[in-house]
């Protein structure tokens, strides 16, 4: 039985270059799979996603018939310079033109070689230079949107500053630091165009024991640090499985940001509790639901990136990009069909676990009978 797609706009969606292989990651372990991308040149990874979007195109006509609206990726994120570097860029930029995708966001690696923090270090040349690699980032930044006709969003994830053992810096210092820091890469952006969105990503630990910005709303009271004329353009990039970390849900911090308007770009992924970024992908379930249903109601038009990574003991590392993009939209699908109106009147009368048992109830009716479940995943 076919029916008619729902008429809703989609979320963008961005890949990450390191889901495919990254040479320092702790995820491939084990796996000859993963360890196999590991030394993998950028832009292969780069048309390797154009190999994801032929996958899920195949599969495109399953969720059509069935009313779901399908869409697949349509950016790419990057880090600076490991991913992409003066030596690598034209093939890159190329490389996204030939599989139809841009640059959704440029991000500096500030936590593979800065040993003392970066934006945070007191080592004052170890500091200069990891401003130096943001203010590379805005480059390539500039550069993709010139031959991509889209701005890409700048983010920062201070994954180097932090802290191994207690006392070993004077954390007033250090915020300060990333402050006057992030002052500086903004000033930089600014003389280019001052067209790019920066967002802080949060992560309450790891790689350090204790890092210095580690929640979303920290980096939300860190914005109003920033110089004033900065407050538009500075705004946070919250991951589902960071704030999973931190003992919170994952629509916590995205009702926060879109409070305060500064929700300018959205990691999706899972976590299984209280462990190590484990980087899982996303899930279809009622957490997932409630964030994207607030970002779809008070108009977040960002991109909504899979941070994921394969297990070590996967054969293929594309499987877990292509699950997580079904999963979004089955979550936009799920978000589409709920009465939101008799959402109100059962909050109104008092009946708040009704709510939660109604969502419930919806999700179970998504998929006709005739979907082939067992047809889709091989197709």
């Amino acid at each position: 039985m076919q029916v008619q797609p729902v008429k809703s706009a989609l979320f963008p969606v961005s890949g990450c270059v390191w889901t495919i292989g990254d040479d320092k990651s702790r995820f491939y372990g084990g796996s000859e799979a993963r360890a196999r991308y590991a030394k993998t040149p950028t832009v292969r990874k780069v048309r390797m996603f154009g190999q994801v979007n032929e996958r899920l195109e195949t599969k495109k006509k399953f969720f059509e018939d069935a009313g779901i609206l399908f869409e697949g990726i349509s950016g790419i994120e990057l880090h600076t310079p490991n991913e992409v570097n003066r030596r690598n860029f034209e093939q890159i930029a190329a490389a996204l033109q030939e599989v139809h995708l841009v640059a959704a966001m440029v991000t500096a690696n500030l936590f593979y070689t800065f040993g003392n923090g970066a934006f945070s270090s007191p080592v004052k040349w170890e500091r200069q230079r990891a401003i130096n690699y943001a203010k590379k980032a805005v480059d390539f930044a500039y550069k993709f949107k010139g031959i991509l006709n889209h701005t890409p969003a700048i983010v920062y994830w201070p994954g180097g500053d932090g802290m191994h053992v207690p006392l070993q810096q004077d954390r007033v210092v250090a915020l300060n630091l990333i402050v006057d820091a992030l002052n500086q890469v903004m000033a930089y952006e600014k003389t280019k165009g001052g067209k790019l969105l920066f967002a802080g990503e949060a992560k309450p630990n790891e790689p350090k024991n204790v890092i210095f910005v580690p929640t979303t709303a920290d980096f939300l009271a860190l914005k109003y640090q920033l110089r004033p004329e900065f407050w538009p353009r500075f705004g946070v990039n919250p991951e589902s499985a960071h704030e999973m970390l931190a003992n919170m849900d994952p629509a916590t911090p995205v009702a926060l940001a879109l409070a305060l308007k500064s929700l300018f770009h959205y990691h999706a992924n899972w976590q299984e509790g209280l462990k190590w970024d484990q980087d899982n992908g996303i899930q279809v379930n009622i957490m997932m639901l409630e964030a994207i249903h607030l970002m779809k109601l008070h108009g977040f038009t960002g991109f909504v990136g899979l941070d994921i990574q394969p297990r070590p003991s996967t054969a293929d590392p594309l499987t877990v990009i292509e699950n997580s993009v079904i999963n979004l939209r089955l979550l936009e699908y799920w978000e589409s069909k709920i009465d939101w109106d008799h959402i109100d009147v059962l909050r109104r009368a008092g009946k708040f676990e009704n709510v939660q048992q109604y969502v419930n109830l919806v999700s179970l009716q998504l998929l006709p009978r005739d979907f082939d479940v067992k047809l889709l995943l091989s197709a």
